[in-house]
């Protein structure tokens, strides 16, 4: 019985037992279940041994399993964190593909391990091992686990297609800008063309033209590809996390994924929050919340604006381009034709009547239309040429109409002629000098006379007739010629006709192949015709032969010849294209045809493959399933058609890159045939119609989209239902196990039955307590459905108060937004408060009374408002702390919730805190309505502020009465202001320099704080050495005592010392753990410093022994440990000291040499703040502003030469010299950063954080032979901030100067010296002082304080600001200020006039804005329309006077003076610009940039004897300014005193009359003067020269020299007296001499009454009365008198002739 008894309890324990949850637990199991098995009896050990067994067995699967699953984990963790953004995207595109590839040979290999594994999991489960769930726990882990891995498989694939496309598109697009950058600059350079060019060469320059439109036409599909992929590309930059956008970034999901209870499915797009994280991004999802997904996962989708800008400057350039040529083409053509109808008005007024009556009527005919048609054809294609203006127009237009009217005056008189020539033609002359000689003597002079005429007759008639035979051969050539040209032409008409009939091409391979032999044999036709083009051009040949054949005296051909060969040309020219044509077409269609079959035999085999599968799979669908075995049989029946679905892919992209490359070709053979007919339409200039088709392209696209579409349908739905399936069976198993478990629990609830019924007259007692239990229950349900029914109520109670708290959340929000108008009300309130109070202030001097009454209402106003102010901003506050309130309300709300099934308790609590709550709603009441009357206040307030608005008004009335008083007011107040500025200024200088004082002191304090603590540790340090000196003597005394005592008692005991037992002598140790020292960047032990070298062993022993503490120690290695003497910043005189990074900013430091030393530091441990002594890491120096963020990269490499590299493939850490070994960095940087370290300490160590000596560092491998020979020989590698030449750190080392407090070594910076803005940059005072604006009193004053640079800039206001120059027009008229170009605009000034005053005003250095008085540079100026861009070059150059001019032959910069002396600028303009310069405050130092008086000015060299004289003579040659009033000719400073000075800004202006205004009487007009000059520009060097030079210099010829030096002109109007008393009113050029009287002028009819009244009037000035003058007295006296002498020229040489 007691057996029995103990193995049903072993049985029990075994059953019983819990399974480990990993093989640890296992392990421990196994172990603890073999001790007890060796103490079972043998009838347990049975039962024992199968329980080790399947422990075993579990362990073994646990492990497999979970193997697996780190394997997983480990390729899962590899992918997440990979960077996809676009930074090196070249390179890692083609690494990460292959790493992708062995990634899926790898799965294939894995999934064959996992399937084993799932066979041996499956064999344990169906042998109903008792740690089932354990080993499905792991597997449905293991199954979990790879099917996400599958999915980033897809992602990654994802990413790798799209980001390849983003590398592709943008190699792509920057290849094609690049290529159409070289288009366009081969057509700017190469077709350049002008009037001068000849006809052969635009004919040719066409032709080029029109073959470089098929090259860039060639761009235009690439073009609009890269415009079509562009909307694709997806965005990378935005992944970067350093990259922030404006806008919200949309991400879109690879795949699904689910996160405690949210998810997001496959396609679904969020918003991208924080990307900090590589691996995971945090996302709001489609439903608003807010969840952290694998940054894999993610792909932030189309559109890329980076893509589409750059397709779009691509397709804005090729634009571009294609305009360029057009406009080219229409010049160029507009050329041919202004050329061929020059050449037919040429040739028609070169005829005579003699030539026209050797002419047909036809023939000439044929010339004047051949001249119209080319005039007209001109007048077509000038429209839109650069190169024709309305002046070229009407020039050849006149050419045009008198050719017409020469050639009507011959057709006219021709009938005569030919008469006249009739009436005695040769035979008649002949008989009648044979008459005449028979009569007369033979001897006689006149019958020799007749006999010489006669002989010249008949010589003549005989060369006639020789001749006879010539012409008839040149009208039969001529004649063969024209039908050959007719013949040609027809056959090349049919054919272009022909070519031009298609648009596109077929899809139908029949059609092709019969459009080829349509091809083949229109070639053929050709071919045979061919003779007709060779007879073509030898009857051109013949003809051109028999035409020379004729001598010079007779008629030739030669302008029709030159026409019939242009003709053959043309038709060669078209012959050979057309062949061109058909031969490229009969390839392209070839390579189409061959393409095209391919294309359709694998696109019709995949459709009929695709409509096979999709049959099969439907079939496969509609199987019903009833069993495992059937569902497995159709499983793989399913796998094995998804299979051979997923193995079409290949073949499904084939057929996309056939279709792609069969569109390409067809896109291609229509851009040709539309480029050729193109071509022929501008040839022939016939529009040729064109229909719209459907292009082939197109259709091939759509095919193959809807084959790929199909076939990823059907993968789609194969893949789906292949998971199902699998899906399926494992419910299938599940249900299965489940079914059988179902079974024995049945069959053990049977057997329990019937032990139950055994046993049911033992068990009555038990059936009366079931009862009265059943009793307890009901009375429980009770309870519970009581309960339910409280919980039910509360819950509808607290359903009640959260729709409370919503609508108080909502009423909260009404609130804020009230706010918020209040607010802006306020807003609003104080900027018409501020409006009100600034026009208030503008009149306060000028209403003192009103001011003063005024003043008390805004004062109280002011009060009210700003109580306003804060009883807004304690609502503000309050309502704040309601917000608080009510989110604190809201969780305490969320908690009653969740805790209200727990007791009912809590109901009443938030029944409690609900009528709080409404108590909290009911005071936000009553503060609204506090709200509400604040706003009825701020109302009353603003009907207040327009009440005094009102009476403001009322009394701006009065301010013309009081203006005088006002404008000394401003003047006094604008005193005040300066002085208040100045004295702010002094205030802020004064409160920055204590702020820098007290900044220094704390950094004082805290050194002398440091100092203080280093001294006491010091003391303590010495004092403990003290102490333990004095406890080792003590110890010392001790031990002699004791061996004293040990030497007597041995001495005493000599025979027993054998028998003596010695003890060891106990010895003090210190733990070595806390043996620690503080190194460079982290903590190092004794033991390491041991080991590099750094202390001794014995140094060791004693600080193991306590003999030594770590403080001692660490005195003696203190250079090892940190280091002394890095360069820490840079220290000035008045500036103290500073990081490198400000003195770069204040321009003391380069920026290249600012870096080098912040290199140092970060090499050597932290950069360095010297203002506060203070270390830091790069990035906390980077976050403080201390480092620029820019240098941060090159920053932290450097820093890795302190914290060691890390080794991409080990994981180690890598010292510089190591690091530069494995090409991590390059030799020259690492030489640098070990420099830096080697100077301050050594070597420094990255593992051990300390400085090594060299030797030492070279042992312990940190650097090589070649760097440590490299140092040795102490290369410059930093520069010299001083001189800026290389120098060693230890040599920059030794210049620093140390900082007595602190210790620091600070390099010596500049001393900056003090500076005043001038007219262009900075002036420094010592050059006032050397330009005598200033004396060594201000000098002193300034130094001690006394004087500021403020005060030296008004002191020297009109010599380092602004210009006294003329600023602007005042116009009487209108009583109104303007610039001077809008007068021009307006007709108030002429052209020149307006540019001589602009140009005053940019040489005396400002563009005045007279309105607004502002002075502006030229630029902006003409930025901001002051002036015109006609202007514009003219007055920068003007401004170089301010400026400087460079010296081509130095480089310098000179003044103008100087430039007036090396020609860079004429001399007339320059002194114009000097007097401008004297007059408007004095000479222009350039250099400075500030004006000087004229006697430095001579010192300086900007001024000579010479020059002053010219200056300061005031005859007419120095008056280059013109009075528009009086039309006088000034100097600049006399202008300037006619002018007038506003009383607002303090500008002059220049006054212009009212003309309406009767005007004095024109005696004062006597002796005006009004000059011209010519000025010309060599367009090479920018030289200003006259036309004289000009002519001197080569650079004109004579003809152009005369016609530039009549326009010169020097007009004076002068009065002459005549001795009656007599006055006569003349003008005169004294530069020809020539003169005018006015009066004979208007008498002889020259001028009329009204142009004279015009110019007294002054509306005509007097240089356009006398051009005036003079064109009409040329027109109609000397233009007749030359005419007549050209005449009786011609008429005697023609008496002479005869």
């Amino acid at each position: 019985m007691t057996v029995k008894y103990d193995f049903g309890i072993f049985q029990r324990m075994i059953e019983t037992a819990p399974w480990g949850d990993d093989s640890a637990a296992l392990d421990k199991q196994i172990s603890n279940h073999s001790k007890t098995h060796s103490s079972l009896v043998r009838n347990q050990e049975k039962m024992s041994h199968g329980r080790l067994s399947q422990l075993r067995e579990l362990q073994n699967i646990i492990d497999e399993i979970s193997q697996a699953i780190m394997w997983v984990n480990e390729k899962e963790e590899e992918e997440l964190v990979f960077d996809w953004g676009d930074k090196k995207i070249d390179q890692y595109i083609p690494k990460k593909q292959e790493n992708y590839s062995r990634l899926m040979r790898d799965l294939e290999e894995k999934e064959k391990d996992l399937n084993k594994l799932k066979v041996k999991s499956d064999g344990l489960l169906a042998s109903s091992h008792p740690a089932s769930d354990k080993i499905e726990a792991y597997m449905d882990t293991l199954q979990t686990q790879w099917s996400w891995l599958l999915q980033i498989t897809k992602c990654i694939h994802i990413h790798l297609k799209e980001n390849a496309a983003y590398s592709q598109f943008f190699k792509e697009a920057n290849e094609t800008y690049a290529k159409l950058q070289k288009q366009h600059e081969t057509i700017r350079h190469k077709f350049t063309c002008d009037k001068n060019t000849p006809l052969e060469n635009l004919v040719e320059l066409l032709k080029n033209l029109e073959k470089e439109k098929e090259r860039i036409v060639e761009n235009k599909r690439q073009v609009q590809s890269l415009v079509n992929k562009s909307k694709t590309i997806v965005r990378l930059k935005p992944r970067n996390p350093e990259e922030k956008s404006s806008s919200p970034v949309i991400v879109q999901a690879l795949c699904d994924f689910k996160q405690d209870q949210i998810g997001i499915l496959k396609g679904n797009e969020g918003i991208l929050k924080d990307n900090s994280q590589r691996s995971k991004w945090l996302v709001t999802g489609p439903g608003g919340l807010d969840m952290l997904i694998p940054s894999v996962c993610l792909l932030i989708p189309p559109p890329n604006p980076l893509s589409i800008g750059l397709a779009n400057k691509n397709e804005q350039y090729y634009d571009a381009i294609m305009g360029i040529w057009n406009q080219l083409y229409i010049n160029i053509k507009s050329l041919i034709s202004w050329q061929y109808c020059l050449k037919d008005i040429n040739y028609i007024n070169s005829l005579t009547l003699s030539m026209l009556s050797k002419m047909r009527p036809e023939e000439y005919r044929s010339i004047i239309k051949r001249m119209d048609t080319h005039y007209q054809e001109f007048l077509r294609t000038s429209q839109g040429s650069e190169l024709f203006g309305e002046e070229d127009k009407k020039t050849i237009q006149g050419h045009f109409d008198k050719a017409q009217s020469h050639y009507d005056t011959l057709i006219v008189q021709l009938p005569a002629y030919s008469e006249c020539q009739m009436s005695l033609p040769c035979s008649e002359l002949s008989t009648s000098i044979i008459k005449q000689l028979e009569g007369l003597p033979a001897d006689s002079e006149h019958a020799k006379f007749l006999r010489s005429e006669l002989d010249y007759i008949n010589h003549s008639l005989g060369g006639l007739q020789g001749l006879y035979s010539v012409y008839l051969q040149r009208l039969s050539a001529l004649k063969a010629l024209l039908q050959s040209l007719i013949q040609v032409e027809d056959i090349i008409k049919v054919h272009e006709a022909r070519l031009t009939e298609k648009e596109t091409t077929s899809l139908d391979p029949i059609e092709v192949e019969n459009y080829r032999s349509t091809l083949k044999h229109m070639k053929g036709e050709l071919e045979l015709k061919r003779d007709l083009l060779t007879a073509m051009e030898s009857d051109l040949a013949k003809a051109v032969q028999y035409n020379g054949q004729i001598s010079e005296s007779f008629h030739k051909c030669d302008v029709d010849l030159s026409k019939y060969s242009d003709l053959v040309n043309q038709m060669g020219d078209r012959w050979r294209r057309i062949q061109t044509q058909i031969d490229n077409r009969m390839w392209d269609l070839e390579k189409q045809e061959k393409q095209l079959k391919d294309y359709q035999q694998n696109s019709t085999s995949l459709d009929q493959w695709i409509d096979n599968a999709r049959k099969r799979q439907d079939n496969l669908q509609l199987v019903k399933l009833n069993d495992i075995q059937t569902l497995m049989d159709h499983l793989n029946q399913q796998k094995a058609l998804h299979t051979e679905i997923k193995g079409k892919k290949e073949k499904v992209e084939d057929v996309q890159k056939n279709a792609d490359i069969c569109a390409a070709s067809i896109k291609d053979y229509e851009l040709q045939l539309a480029s050729y007919s193109a071509g022929l339409e501008t040839l022939l200039n016939i529009p040729i119609k064109r229909t719209m088709l459907q292009s082939p392209a197109s259709v091939v696209r759509q095919e193959a989209g809807g084959l790929q579409s199909r076939y990823i349908e059907l993968l789609t739905r194969s893949s789906d239902y292949y998971k199902f399936l699998g899906e399926m069976l494992k419910n299938m198993e599940e249900l299965k196990i489940r079914n059988t478990k179902i079974e024995l629990t049945e069959e053990e609830l049977r057997r329990l039955k019937e032990d139950l019924h055994d046993r049911n007259h033992k068990n009555k007692s038990l059936e009366d307590d079931l009862a009265r239990h059943k009793l307890e229950l009901t009375q429980s349900k009770d309870q519970l459905i009581s309960m339910e029914e409280v919980i039910r109520t509360t819950a509808i109670q607290a359903n009640a108060a959260k729709e409370s708290l919503d609508s108080k959340h909502n009423q909260l929000q009404e609130l804020n937004d009230q706010l918020t108008r209040i607010k802006y009300q306020l807003e609003e309130e104080k900027r018409k408060k501020r409006l009100a109070e600034e026009r208030y202030t503008s009149q306060q001097e000028e209403y003192e009374a009103a001011v003063r009454r005024r003043q008390k209402e805004l004062e109280e106003l002011n009060w009210i408002k700003i109580d306003l102010e804060k009883s807004v901003k304690d609502k503000e506050r309050e309502l704040e702390r309601m917000k608080i309130l009510l989110e604190e309300e809201a969780a305490r709300r969320r908690n009653a919730e969740s805790d209200i099934s727990k007791t009912s308790m809590m109901v009443h609590e938030s029944q409690s805190q609900y009528s709080e709550v409404l108590l909290e709603r009911d005071s936000l009441h009553a503060k609204l309505k506090l709200l509400e009357q604040d706003k009825n206040r701020l109302l009353r307030v603003e009907e207040e502020l327009s009440r005094i608005k009102i009476s403001l008004e009322t009394e701006q009335r009065n301010k013309q009465r009081l203006q005088d008083e006002k404008n000394s007011i401003l003047k006094e107040l604008t005193y005040m202001k300066n002085q208040s500025e100045l004295r702010e200024g002094q205030i802020r200088q004064c409160e920055s320099d204590r702020d820098k004082a007290d900044r220094e002191r704390l950094s004082l304090k805290n050194e002398i704080e440091k100092l203080m603590m280093e001294l006491k540790s010091v003391e303590e340090r010495y004092k403990n050495r003290l102490f333990s000196s004095e406890k080792e003597v003590s110890e010392l005394a001790l031990r002699r005592d004791a061996l004293e005592r040990e030497i007597k008692r041995l001495q005493q005991r000599p025979d027993t010392l054998a028998k003596q037992t010695q003890t060891d002598e106990k010895i003090t140790t210190v733990d070595p753990s806390k043996l620690v020292f503080d190194g460079v960047r982290r903590k190092v032990t004794a033991h390491q410093l041991c080991d590099c070298g750094i202390i001794s062993k014995s140094t060791l022993d004693q600080l193991l022994k306590g003999k030594k503490t770590v403080d001692d120690v660490a005195v003696d290695i203190q250079l090892n440990l940190k280091g002394t003497g890095i360069i820490a910043g840079m220290t000035t005189g008045p500036q103290g000291k500073m990081p490198f990074t400000e003195a770069k900013n204040k321009n003391l430091l380069s920026p290249e040499s600012a870096l080098l030393l912040l290199e140092a530091q970060a090499a050597t441990g932290y950069i360095l703040d010297p203002t506060f002594n203070e270390k830091m890491p790069v990035d906390t120096a980077c976050s403080r502003g201390i480092v620029d963020t820019e240098d941060r990269d090159t920053l932290v490499t450097a820093e890795a030469a302190s914290t060691g590299f890390k080794d991409p493939y080990t994981g180690k850490v890598l010292s510089v010299g190591q690091a530069c070994k494995q090409g991590r960095i390059d030799k020259d940087t690492a030489l640098r950063l070990l420099q830096a370290q080697d100077s301050v300490g050594g070597i420094l160590d990255p593992v051990l954080s300390v400085f090594l000596p060299k030797d030492l560092a070279l042992d312990r491998n940190l650097i090589d032979e070649d760097l440590y020979r490299a140092l040795n020989k102490k290369p410059a590698c930093y520069l010299d901030p001083a001189t800026g030449e290389k120098i060693s750190y230890n040599d920059l080392r030794k210049t620093c100067v140390v900082e007595p407090v602190s210790g620091l070594l600070l390099l010596r910076g500049p001393d900056k010296p003090m500076t005043v803005k001038g007219l262009r940059g900075e002036v420094s005072v010592d050059e006032l002082i050397k330009s005598e604006l200033l004396d060594e009193t201000d000098l002193q004053k300034l130094n001690q304080g006394k004087l500021s640079s403020k005060d030296i800039e008004d002191k020297l206001r009109s010599y380092l600001y602004g210009s006294s120059c003329i600023a602007g027009i005042y116009d009487e008229a209108n009583d109104r200020i303007m610039p001077l170009y809008q007068a021009m605009k307006e007709g108030l000034l002429m052209r020149g006039t307006t540019l001589e005053l602009l140009e005053a005003q940019a040489a005396s250095g400002f563009i005045v804005d007279p309105v607004n008085n502002v002075f502006l540079t030229v630029e902006d100026a003409f930025k901001r329309g002051l002036i015109g861009k006609e202007f514009k070059n003219k007055l920068l150059s003007a401004e170089k006077a301010v400026t400087g001019y460079i010296d081509p032959s130095t480089g310098k910069t000179i003044s103008l003076f100087q430039a007036i002396e090396k020609d860079l600028i004429e001399k007339g303009h320059g002194i114009r610009l000097l007097e401008a310069q004297i007059a408007s405050g004095g000479i222009i130092d350039p250099k400075e940039s500030h004006r000087i008086d004229v006697a430095v000015a001579y010192k300086r060299g900007y001024f000579d004897e010479e020059m002053n004289e010219i200056l300061s003579y005031e005859g007419d040659d120095t008056k280059g300014f013109f009075d528009p009033n009086t039309k006088e000719n000034l100097t600049y400073l006399q202008l300037k005193d006619r002018c007038m000075t506003d009383q607002k800004t303090g500008l002059i202006l220049l006054p212009l009359r009212d003309k309406r205004k009767p005007q004095k009487s024109q005696t004062s007009r006597t002796n005006v003067l009004r000059k011209r000059r010519v000025v010309i520009v060599d367009p090479d060097t920018g030289l200003e020269m006259s036309v004289r030079e000009a002519y001197h210099r080569e650079l004109i010829d004579y003809d152009t020299f005369l016609e530039l030096s009549e326009q010169e002109c020097e007009w004076e109007e002068i009065t002459i007296k005549g001795s009656d008393g007599s006055s006569r009113l003349v003008i005169v050029d004294r530069k020809t001499g020539m003169q005018y009287d006015i009066q004979d002028c208007v008498e002889r009819g020259v001028i009329d009454q009204p142009s004279l009244d015009q110019y007294r009037a002054g509306t005509l000035t007097l240089t356009q009365f006398a051009d005036l003058i003079a064109s009409r007295t040329n027109n109609t006296g000397l233009y007749f008198s030359r005419n007549r002498d050209k005449i009786c020229l011609n008429l005697n040489t023609l008496i002479r002739w005869l």
